[in-house]
């Protein structure tokens, strides 16, 4: 579920072997049994080292849960950034982050699913460089461009147009990590991506919209 070579924006490549096995099974136990459940002596038998060399890196399992959230969201929040542009139009914007965020799933559903999982509790206590790239920030200015441009009837729409996209692939994440789809990730999330798209930018209002948009 997460490689060795997929664990980049964890933890750097210079840093010791035993912080990078450490972590990359601290995020699968994490997901896998939930935050409450794996222990930090779980942690330290599954990645092979002892207790005491965790202790070296992480405090406390809180400690070591903040450290994986703050790399997971910022890992979500620079992709999806990336894929919005001011000089694109709404639809070209939205497609983009679609796909963004289906590569993002294929590459690294534990990633998405640990930050959308732990985002309401670790939010308050999100640091200042964090909160600077909110991912809900980031989808209130794009649905807003959507109304903008009149495509989305409605600014009042706008935080259940978010809660559809970040739901949707939550729980694909979800589905996927734990084996519900077996088929091509890319594929998978290229469905998903048009079953999202066609939902948010459905047309309200029959040839109101179309007019619009012609």
């Amino acid at each position: 579920m997460i490689d060795e070579a997929d664990i980049g924006f964890l933890v750097a490549p210079d840093e010791a072997p035993s912080k990078r096995e450490i972590v990359r099974v601290a995020l699968r136990l994490f997901v896998r049994d939930g935050l409450c459940a794996a222990s930090l002596r779980d942690i330290a038998a599954a990645s092979g080292y002892s207790s005491t060399v965790l202790y070296k890196f992480f405090e406390s399992k809180d400690a070591l849960a903040r450290y994986l959230f703050e790399r997971c969201y910022e890992l979500v929040a620079s992709r999806l950034g990336a894929a919005v542009r001011p000089d694109r139009d709404f639809r070209g914007n939205l497609r983009s982050l679609i796909e963004a965020a289906g590569r993002l799933l294929a590459a690294q559903p534990a990633a998405v699913l640990y930050t959308s999982e732990l985002v309401r509790l670790m939010w308050p206590g999100a640091p200042e460089r964090l909160r600077r790239h909110s991912i809900v920030h980031l989808l209130t200015g794009l649905f807003q461009q959507g109304v903008d441009e009149g495509v989305i009837e409605d600014a009042r729409e706008i935080p259940y147009l978010i809660a559809t996209l970040v739901g949707s692939f939550s729980q694909y994440a979800k589905l996927r990590t734990f084996g519900e789809f077996t088929g091509a990730p890319e594929e998978d999330a290229a469905v998903l991506g048009r079953i999202v798209e066609r939902t948010i930018t459905a047309a309200r209002g029959g040839d109101v919209h179309r007019g619009r948009d012609a």
